[in-house]
């Protein structure tokens, strides 16, 4: 491999017009004069240099898990990082890609910079193992939605916007997704696409804002061969097209998908060490030299791997390891150092090419360089909100729990204690405020496993810097909160009806009630935002349900309650709210001094000290609720 033959280029290879499904030929003259004018994304070339990573064992002994490895890499290459279990190859893949948490060491420079951590989300793209997306959302919205975030000529440009509907919708003809583009992209409870289909939908949405650089890991695991081969194809077309360098890690291809790479790189474990790194096309050339040529008729790349997997019957993963070592690691050492020194354009001049200079001041940091989200708050959040209630609406659970099924508790509740209002004050007054607040105290349990499903896809997608946590956080907020505050309001109001209370009180019952929703919703929020899962998020909000459910003054009452527990009652939103509602009945039944008042221990006058309580709680809890989505259950490799 020549230090001459490695030059980074802006100049893109020719537009390919084959490889497209033929939903290619529905496209509009007008959308396909947009995608041929429009700018290829600045070429990116990537160097890396002496990569190594050591894990930490248990007795605090180091394992290397990837030995010093370095290499160089040009624009518009399809690259296959390929080894068997255990030979760093997702790793590496994790280290270019700057998504490794735990610390390694080396170098990886993009055009001979190395990586802007504010900026290089925006020139790079990144595509996991798994396709988290919301159920319930199309094929178009999924790619669309990365569209506008990540490009922000789109925001009050028509010709932009019209170049982003041109971009979604070749890369659904490349892709082969146009017949489906309006099916939900479902999941284990909804019928949508299928696995395959899903698998280029989030491939399409990685390649959606025209990155430089795309890291995919195991893009074909899981997916049939047809299936498999579909989705390297439709790389390959835009790796070529657009002169994206594309990295996948990838496991026992067959011939016909591995003749689409160019480069291969070839890892061995224990530790992982480099034993190709070439194109894919002089492999055989080279493994024959080696003295291990690939049979007839064999599928090339599985033959590789039973050389480098160490004790199957071809184990050759020493020998080769030494030949790469002498032979070609020292020229790609040499290499890497050459093409550091050559500096092409760095992550924010990349951005500012790509975008022609027209990056709103919203876009820029103080020092006029790019921001790490290409576009401001205010659109994140509107496109967030546009998500969320396109996915809500949708979906009949969503629907059922939020009305249909508090109004039928409403209903069986308001039989219960139909014309409790008509009997006066007493002991069943008491108890029909108190199972009222227990059942609308617990209306928000039942949603806490989909909170934390919806918190995975926010991880996944504010890692690729779409949106800020924040955005996300207030997008629910502004959906959930209305949503679930109407369910409560529908099952409490279907309740009053049936007791035969005067009217004067209806906004007294009602809205304490209301208020204590939302701080158990704020409890319940919050736990989820905690926990990594929804048995911890349960276990989580157990000892505030039984804490608040008994320390109430009609479970326990301040004079039953042992002294060293006595102080669960003043930070108990259900002892206060109880203590509002059933004094502020006795008085409207005349009879402010009743005994029973006294037997629980609730005093008349202390409606401002319970709103501050439930007021506090909310601040208090949401606040540690965004900082739990920002800093906690993060991605972790």
């Amino acid at each position: 491999m020549a230090a001459s033959d490695m030059k980074c280029t802006d100049s893109t290879t020719s537009t390919l017009s084959e490889g497209t499904s033929d939903g290619s030929n529905d496209t509009n003259t007008n959308m396909m004069s947009d995608l041929i004018n429009a700018k290829p994304p600045p070429a990116a070339c990537l160097t890396f240099k002496n990569l190594t990573f050591e894990a930490t064992m248990n007795d605090k002994s180091k394992k290397t898990i990837l030995a010093p490895s370095s290499g160089h890499l040009e624009a518009g290459q399809l690259v296959a990082i390929m080894g068997p279990s255990g030979s760093g190859k997702s790793t590496l893949l994790d280290m270019l890609a700057m998504k490794k948490t735990a610390p390694y060491t080396g170098e990886v420079l993009i055009n001979g910079h190395p990586r802007d951590p504010v900026l290089f989300q925006r020139i790079a793209a990144y595509v996991g193992q798994d396709d988290l997306m919301p159920a319930h959302w199309t094929v178009r919205e999924a790619l669309n939605f990365n569209v506008t975030l990540k490009k922000p000529l789109v925001e009050g440009n028509r010709e932009g916007r019209r170049a982003a509907k041109a971009r979604t919708q070749h890369l659904m003809d490349v892709f082969g997704l146009s017949e489906v583009a309006d099916v939900y992209v479902g999941g284990s409870q909804v019928r949508g696409i299928s696995g395959g289909q899903r698998r280029r939908v989030s491939l399409a949405r990685g390649l959606a804002a025209e990155a430089s650089i795309l890291f995919a890991d195991e893009p074909t695991s899981g997916l049939s061969a047809t299936d498999a081969e579909v989705c390297v194809r439709a790389l390959r077309t835009i790796a070529k097209e657009q002169n994206v360098l594309m990295l996948l890690n990838i496991h026992q291809p067959r011939r016909e998908v591995a003749a689409l790479f160019d480069t291969l790189i070839l890892l061995t474990p224990h530790p992982g060490r480099i034993v190709y790194f070439g194109p894919m096309a002089q492999a055989p050339n080279y493994f024959a030299s080696c003295g291990y040529p690939v049979p007839d008729g064999a599928n090339a790349t599985d033959y590789y791997l039973d050389l480098v997997t160490p004790g199957s019957d071809l184990d050759a993963a020493e020998s080769l390891v030494t030949t790469y070592d002498t032979s070609v690691a020292p020229g790609m050492a040499r290499l890497a150092d050459e093409m550091a020194d050559r500096k092409g354009l760095s992550a924010a001049e990349m951005i500012e090419a790509r975008t022609g200079g027209a990056v709103g001041r919203s876009c820029l940091g103080r020092d006029q360089r790019p921001k790490s989200y290409a576009v401001p708050f205010h659109l994140q959040l509107r496109t967030l909100i546009s998500r969320k209630v396109r996915i809500t609406f949708r979906n009949p659970e969503a629907v059922g729990v939020s009305i249909v099924m508090p109004a039928g508790m409403g209903v069986v509740l308001g039989l219960l204690f139909q014309g409790i209002g008509d009997k006066g004050f007493g002991v069943p007054t008491v108890m029909f405020v108190f199972i009222q607040l227990v059942m609308l105290s617990l209306q928000s349990l039942p949603l806490m496993p989909s909170l934390i499903e919806e918190r995975a896809i926010m991880k996944g997608e504010t890692s690729e810097k779409l949106y800020k946590e924040s955005a996300q956080i207030m997008a629910n907020l502004m959906i959930n909160m209305p949503l679930s505050v109407f369910s409560a309001l529908v099952q409490s109001s279907i309740i009053f009806a049936f007791t035969g209370f005067s009217a004067s009180l209806y906004m007294v019952i009602v809205g304490w009630t209301l208020l204590i929703f939302t701080a158990f919703d704020a409890i319940f929020q919050c736990m989820a935002a905690v926990a990594s899962n929804g048995d911890e998020a349960l276990m989580f909000a157990t000892p505030f349900l039984v804490m608040f459910m008994l320390f109430n003054g009609v479970v326990i009452s301040r004079a039953t309650a042992p002294v060293y527990m006595r102080w669960i009652f003043p930070i108990s939103p259900t002892y206060w709210t109880l203590q509002a509602i059933i004094t502020r009945i006795a008085e409207e039944e005349g009879s402010p001094d009743n005994f029973i008042l006294a037997n629980f221990g609730f005093e008349a006058g202390h409606e401002f000290h319970a709103l501050a309580i439930i007021v506090v709680m909310n601040v208090v809890l949401r606040s540690l609720q965004v900082l739990a989505l920002k800093f906690l259950n993060n991605l972790q490799k």
